[in-house]
């Protein structure tokens, strides 16, 4: 598709409603070419079949988010793609027919100016003052916060001497311009993704929160942030000088930890999905990324059917014996000692600050229960994170063992799955006889037992004592929010 032909009218169309209209560019197979002010960043949200396409015209869609808008689809005339455009009704009204009616207009050519950025302030401050039907001195504050939103949104305000020549456009101080703006930051929009990892079903697994655009926030509103997901840990994607990108976790408590398995999962889930980093569609993508425990190496997978499995490397493995006895863990978490295998050591493992016991069988590991308050005090006399119960035994034959993993500490009674504890576990059960001899991979379950049931394959490897582990899950895109942080 000639598109570059095309997308002048597109912008055009985005610029003149923004910012309730989106327009798309496909060509004539029906791939996506270009979304201009996207609705929504979902794959099934941005796509469309090629029947639905051929079919055109006007018809009204859900997205998946739950907004309802309407939609138009035009074909061009030389049969080379198509333009589909689409709108909030209860926001514009009549906007089918100012749209059928533009789209007879010849194509528009971009600006050239080298004062384009001022061609565009212009444009969008007569568009708006047109849409709604006022002079400029009538305009209310609230009116003019909007405006100048919408000329920040468009990055209007980058340009040298931007502010001022907006101010004298708008009939305003620059301070008031500041001040709005100060205003605008306040009420920075920020999207949030909640996936369930260590799963191939929802509700299933464990729920993480994930925030892909976390440049600009600071901890205090990330604590935030986690505070009101409520889930056991979320994910934030940040800019790094080290690998291609940093992540940093957060629990509801306010706590920042070292490294997360189930908010990597779904961070690696949603940068598949959103196809970023360099994601075009099927293939094998690895990463360096940045975390709390170093850099680590993590892939993401796409098939031909758009099926996503990730994969992380686990962060440095340095399990220990510990002098912490099974009478002593058993009494501080409430967990009745002949529930215990005495025959397995009690072992910590130094990066993640996890402690390792196991139960005797899958029945005991059932009846396992750990007292929150005595527990969260003996974590932090002696530095644990989350205290680790394993059972030799699985639900599902093809699984060699069986967890479960309290963090009182840090505000997590009982963990659904836990994948910062597998490098250890890889080192506890290989080291302790839990996996065959010679064994270099095993599965592991965990949340059966809180109906959150999930599962998870570890692929390892000793060298010179030093146990390495690469942990492969899938997980599920639950839903996606915005809030705005005040």
């Amino acid at each position: 598709m000639q598109d570059e032909r095309y997308r002048p009218l597109a912008q055009m169309l985005v610029d003149f409603f923004y910012p309730q209209v989106e327009a798309t560019l496909f060509n004539a197979k029906g791939d996506l070419i270009e979304v201009l002010n996207p609705f929504s960043s979902l794959r099934e949200d941005q796509g469309a079949d090629l029947s639905a396409l051929k079919n055109g015209g006007a018809s009204h869609v859900v997205l998946a988010r739950g907004a309802q808008v309407k939609q138009m689809v035009h074909s061009f005339h030389d049969q080379s793609g198509y333009l589909r455009l689409r709108y909030d009704t209860s926001k514009l009204h009549q906007l089918k027919d100012q749209l059928e009616l533009l789209l007879q207009m010849p194509l528009a050519s971009a600006p050239t100016s080298i004062n384009e950025w001022q061609v565009n302030v212009d444009q969008l401050v007569t568009d708006y003052l047109k849409n709604q039907q006022l002079t400029m001195p009538a305009a209310t504050p609230r009116q003019k916060r909007e405006l100048i939103s919408l000329l920040y949104g468009k990055k209007l305000f980058d340009f040298k001497e931007a502010s001022a020549y907006i101010a004298a456009k708008m009939e305003m101080s620059r301070a008031s311009i500041y001040n709005y703006l100060k205003t605008i930051s306040a009420l920075q929009q920020v999207e949030i993704h909640q996936v369930d990892a260590f799963t191939d079903k929802k509700f299933g697994g464990n729920p993480a929160g994930v925030v892909l655009d976390a440049e600009g926030l600071d901890e205090t509103e990330m604590r935030k942030i986690t505070r009101e997901l409520n889930l056991s840990e979320t994910s934030f994607l940040l800019p790094s000088k080290k690998g291609d990108f940093q992540l940093r976790y957060f629990t509801p408590t306010g706590h920042e930890i070292l490294f997360c398995g189930h908010s990597t999962v779904g961070a690696l889930y949603m940068i598949a999905q959103e196809k970023r980093f360099g994601i075009k569609g099927p293939g094998n993508y690895t990463f360096n990324v940045e975390t709390g425990c170093g850099m680590l190496k993590m892939e993401a997978a796409i098939d031909d059917e758009e099926h996503i499995r990730v994969a992380y490397e686990a962060p440095e493995i340095r399990l220990r014996p510990t002098k912490m006895t099974h009478e002593e863990v058993a009494k501080a978490a409430g967990i009745p000692l002949d529930l215990l295998d005495p025959s397995l050591p009690v072992m910590y493992e130094e990066t993640n600050k996890d402690l390792f016991i196991s139960a005797r069988s899958l029945k005991d590991l059932k009846k396992v229960e750990c007292d929150p308050k005595s527990f969260a005090q003996f974590s932090k006399h002696h530095d644990i994170v989350a205290l680790c119960v394993v059972a030799p035994e699985a639900f599902d034959t093809k699984n060699q063992l069986h967890m479960r993993c309290f963090a009182p500490l840090v505000g997590i009674p009982e963990d659904p799955f836990t994948g910062s504890v597998l490098g250890g576990l890889t080192a506890y059960a290989d080291s302790n006889g839990l996996l065959p001899k010679g064994a270099q991979s095993f599965r592991v379950e965990q949340g059966h037992f809180i109906e959150r049931p999930g599962v998870v394959k570890v692929e390892f490897s000793k060298k010179k004592g030093i146990y390495h582990a690469k942990v492969s899950a899938q997980a599920v895109h639950c839903f996606s929010t915005e809030i705005n942080l005040k």
